[in-house]
């Protein structure tokens, strides 16, 4: 799908707040209401932008392999758990990376669960430690950083691995459920689903929004002109790991950057207009210098962004 400059921004809009009502975000990027509705709902329609909850939890992260001919059915079989965010088949050796809510215990995940799928030859399974970005903190560039925050004011902050989150009782749930049907329903509507007053939905929103969930387009980089997209892990002296994650976090090429339990401390997600762009990005930029070891993959196709199945192959 082609996106014009309008388009771009509406979306970018809905990048910094799923829920955003279409005469806000019009307010804020200064095209009529109706231009904005048309054009929404428009993208919305096409399947190719997609608003969607993603949960506030901490999460491990999966490197698992598969034999060859088992690849695509393993990535399949990953998508389809409701624990995992992302799934991504890499190349150099090829490899499925995934994503998942942090379990109770590692243990089974890494003995039993992940390697009873049919097909997975072995796992290696590498906790987060703190996030630099994650996919609710990411717009390219289309909003400016007043737009962004005029629209969302907490947008752009990694969420952090010890946030303690909000007590979920049954009408929540119930609140939430409705939010997975549809994420930018209105608070009268998801009243009326739950049986509780649009007050009271209001309010819990206003709690779970931000603490349990958020609510964000999701969007295939390459619909934003970043259609080269690859991992890199990265090697940094101790005491360079703040400046090259501030480095990072000021790159909107950055999609995921996270410091992690492993000999390559930083892992990054990075998707980049061309491949030129991507070597310059892992080669020139001025925290490369910083780096003592890096190894990179590309990304051959994606089965799942940010808890939503997707078919990118």
């Amino acid at each position: 799908m082609a996106l014009d400059e309008i388009d771009r921004r509406v979306v970018g809009a809905l990048q910094v707040d799923g829920r955003a009502p279409w005469r806000r975000i019009a307010g804020v990027i200064g095209v009529p209401v109706r231009t904005v509705v048309r054009r929404g709902n428009a993208l919305l329609d096409s399947g190719d932008i997609r608003v969607g909850l993603m949960r506030s939890t901490r999460t491990v992260l999966l490197e698992v392999q598969a034999g060859a001919a088992d690849v695509d059915a393993v990535a399949r079989a990953l998508a389809q758990r409701e624990s995992s965010i992302f799934v991504y088949v890499l190349g150099s050796p090829v490899r499925i990376l995934v994503e998942e809510h942090a379990p109770q215990e590692n243990s089974d995940l890494m003995l039993h669960d992940i390697p009873s799928i049919p097909g997975v030859t072995g796992v290696a399974l590498i906790p987060v430690l703190e996030y630099y970005r994650t996919l609710t903190s990411w717009m390219p560039g289309q909003l400016t950083v007043d737009e962004a925050h005029r629209l969302n004011p907490a947008f752009g902050t990694p969420p952090r691995i010890d946030a303690e989150l909000p007590q979920l009782d049954d009408g929540d749930r119930a609140i939430l459920a409705a939010l997975d049907r549809d994420a930018r329903a209105a608070a009268i509507d998801i009243a009326a689903a739950v049986g509780m007053s649009e007050s009271a939905v209001r309010r819990r929103l206003g709690v779970l929004i931000g603490g349990a969930v958020e609510v964000r387009a999701i969007v295939a980089p390459a619909t934003l002109g970043l259609p080269i997209a690859g991992f890199a892990w990265l090697r940094v002296r101790p005491s360079s790991v703040a400046s090259v994650a501030a480095a990072l976090q000021a790159s909107p090429w950055v999609r995921y950057a996270a410091f992690t339990l492993s000999d390559e401390q930083i892992l990054v997600d990075v998707a980049a207009p061309t491949v030129t762009d991507l070597r310059r990005f892992l080669t020139e930029s001025p925290w490369a210098a910083e780096v003592d070891g890096m190894r990179a993959a590309s990304v051959i196709a994606a089965y799942k962004r940010s808890g939503v199945r997707v078919s990118e192959a």
